[in-house]
């Protein structure tokens, strides 16, 4: 059990450098934490939608990431913004 409404410590600055993405299971969510070309922290679900895959196993694109699965990129609000093959983007 876990208290929801509070902080609890991520990761250390010194981990979030060099556009390393870093994987964590905070309080039983899978979360994806790397820095944006601003320097902003960024904090995604660490699950693609579509299947499901690891996003940390993918690669940065700028303040986005892209699925290896099947290249799906989403940005660093967690939006899907492409689809290759695809011109049209469901809403959700």
């Amino acid at each position: 059990m876990f208290l929801k409404n509070c902080w609890y410590v991520a990761a250390w600055d010194y981990e979030l450098i060099d556009g390393k993405m870093l994987a964590r299971t905070l309080l039983g969510e899978h979360v994806l934490l790397y820095r944006g070309d601003s320097g902003e922290v960024i904090a995604l679900n660490n699950r693609c939608p579509h299947r499901g895959a690891l996003l940390s196993e993918g690669r940065r694109e700028g303040d986005s990431v892209r699925c290896m699965y099947h290249g799906i990129k989403y940005d660093h609000t967690g939006k899907c913004v492409q689809i290759p093959g695809q011109d049209m983007i469901p809403p959700k």
